[in-house]
């Protein structure tokens, strides 16, 4: 079984408060760093006691250089969501993975835009929603929706407790849903502690692959999708199938428009693989702050 670990951070058991997730807060978000990894882990571990093929992990916060990656065991190749988002013209889970793939295991995701509840809710961007025939979905439904085009399933799916009060039953096939914390708000969050969490995870990894697996149903299609960032809506579509929703979604994001900022950020956030590559993300990250810092009260009002 090859298997895709897809992580986000948010959702992310230990993280309760919106600073470790966001490089302009420079110590709370290496404490968030630090806990995303050891989530993964957990995960890669468990992936490897079950016999699995090749594992690869999706760092799918932000552009993707959240994970340290200097933990992660040899075999095991990190890739970035930013190469997806901006460089793979029809992207694909498979094409995450890098190759054949039989399952993912996604861990760390978090509710949608406007959710009020949702802890850091957000629709791959602040202030971005994303509408199929008038339903607000998730980042992680919207992943549901490729999956269901590639008869990919999900073994586990964890994170905030309002991303599963989102998903209809059976939205996300056969997935044993873990609740890593309850968001209060978007600035906040009671978590699970760590060492539980990542008990539930081991045990339900475990449990996923000894049994029955069912990828995500699709939707109704032909289906019309609509795109809104701060309100405006900035793009309206007609998806043929649920092959089509994140290609869809992923030129959309790729206007200018839309991703200008989210490329700077990839320039200044590399990978910290080496010594250089750690400064350079260090200097990127201050000159980052002050307008990331804007961001968030706006994107923080927002909700309230």
């Amino acid at each position: 079984m090859n298997v895709l670990i897809a992580a986000d951070m948010e959702g992310v058991a230990g993280i309760e408060h919106y600073g470790d997730c966001l490089p302009s807060h420079p110590r709370r978000y290496a404490r968030g760093r630090r806990l995303l990894t050891d989530e993964v882990l957990v995960a890669v571990e468990a992936l490897r006691a079950g016999d699995a093929g090749t594992i690869s992990v999706g760092d799918w916060h932000m552009v993707g250089t959240n994970i340290e990656r200097e933990r992660v065991p040899a075999g095991v190749v990190v890739r970035p969501i930013a190469d997806l988002a901006l460089n793979e013209a029809e992207p694909s889970i498979a094409k995450a993975h890098g190759g054949p793939l039989d399952a993912v295991v996604m861990v760390g995701h978090h509710a949608h835009t406007p959710s009020p509840r949702g802890f850091c809710s957000h629709t791959f961007i602040w202030e971005m929603e994303v509408l199929l025939n008038g339903e607000q979905l998730s980042e992680t439904q919207t992943y549901a929706q490729a999956l269901a085009a590639e008869g990919i399933p999900i073994l586990v799916a964890s994170g905030d407790r309002w991303l599963f009060e989102e998903a209809e039953e059976g939205e996300l096939g056969s997935a044993r849903k873990l609740v890593t914390k309850e968001g209060l708000g978007r600035a906040r969050a009671r978590s699970v502690a760590p060492a539980a969490a990542h008990a539930h995870l081991r045990e339900a990894i475990a449990e996923a692959m000894a049994g029955p697996l069912q990828p995500p149903p699709a939707r109704s299609y032909p289906a019309e999708l609509a795109i809104r960032v701060e309100g405006e809506e900035i793009a309206r579509t007609t998806v043929a199938d649920p092959a089509d929703l994140l290609t869809e979604i992923a030129s959309v994001f790729r206007a200018p428009q839309v991703s200008k900022e989210y490329r700077q950020l990839a320039k200044l956030l590399p990978p910290d693989s080496s010594p250089l590559r750690s400064l350079q993300r260090h200097a990127g990250s201050l000159l980052a702050t002050p307008v990331m810092r804007g961001k968030e009260r706006d994107w923080l009002d927002a909700a309230r």
